[in-house]
């Protein structure tokens, strides 16, 4: 069961970068997050509202969303504060990286979830996996090099390409540490709990960040634009984590095996970026997200 969650969780994850990148081209980075962020919050106000009055239907369905303690809020501002700052990273990036880099470094998650495993758990690889770690990393270099020959503007210095591909790295690493975050808490705390408070103290949090970092100036800068593709990009992100902390709270579920599956979505994103976005050296690209996906195997098979 939490093997099928884990493959719908990468489909909603590989349909969410589409529609992210739809979202944020030629838009303000910061209020798109914002609003996507506050969209995903009041999608859980239903079920919050609902839960508090603890009717029998929604206590007894997956839908449910129970009250925590002040511990289980602490984990969960910690949880909210590294996610958004993979997702400040992630979405500057995705604005100015083509759609095919950004998917395929994004694929990478899992090799760093098996070394903060290794580095913070004591867990062991065997030489398979160690082998599988050191494709990906491989891949991951040739990725840089590609990506400063194929930036998304032409007009953008080889210095300013650099930076989007570390905001990239930056995103990519964060995202691991949440996944190994999220293996903790979803052992203690109940999952859709972790979700929707997750969702409530970003969307707090967003709101300072708007008016410091935005907001003062917004006449200066890239305005903001609502689309449509901002709502989608909410639900579909909403959706993915959804089946992903389902996936999680299984007994028998491997974190290390969940999140190679869930980066799977990357060839959804390269197919669209491919054929939708029309980026340029797609031959290159499809080798190395080959080279990429078979080190993924190597992790997941050893």
């Amino acid at each position: 069961m939490w093997l099928t969650l884990s493959l719908l969780s990468a489909l909603f994850l590989g349909l969410n970068e589409v529609a992210k990148k739809s979202a944020l081209n030629s838009n303000a980075v910061i209020p798109v997050l914002a609003v996507s962020i506050w969209i995903s919050a009041l999608l859980f106000l239903p079920l919050q509202i609902s839960s508090m009055a603890a009717p029998t239907w929604i206590r007894e369905s997956a839908f449910y969303i129970p009250p925590v303690s002040a511990e289980a809020h602490w984990g969960i501002v910690l949880k909210a504060v590294i996610v958004l700052g993979s997702w400040i990273f992630g979405f500057f990036a995705t604005k100015h990286l083509p759609l095919t880099i950004s998917a395929s470094i994004k694929a990478t998650r899992p090799a760093f979830v098996v070394l903060g495993a290794v580095l913070i758990f004591g867990e062991r690889l065997d030489a398979t996996r160690w082998t599988g770690v050191a494709i990906v990393l491989g891949a991951l270099a040739a990725l840089s090099r590609l990506d400063k020959r194929d930036g998304r503007d032409d007009r953008e210095s080889p210095r300013r390409k650099t930076l989007w591909l570390w905001f990239l790295i930056a995103s990519t690493l964060l995202g691991a540490a949440s996944a190994l975050w999220d293996k903790f808490l979803i052992a203690r705390y109940d999952r859709l709990a972790v979700q929707a408070y997750t969702c409530y103290y970003q969307s707090l949090m967003m709101i300072a960040i708007v008016m410091t970092m935005w907001y003062p100036s917004r006449k200066r800068s890239t305005p903001f634009r609502w689309r449509w593709s901002i709502f989608l990009t909410a639900v579909l992100l909403t959706a993915a984590d959804f089946l992903y902390f389902y996936a999680l709270s299984d007994p028998q579920a491997l974190l290390s095996v969940v999140s190679t599956i869930r980066r799977s979505g990357v060839v959804v994103t390269f197919v669209a970026g491919a054929l939708m976005f029309r980026e340029r050296q797609i031959g290159t690209k499809a080798a190395l997200l080959a080279v990429v996906l078979s080190g993924v195997a190597l992790l997941y098979f050893g």
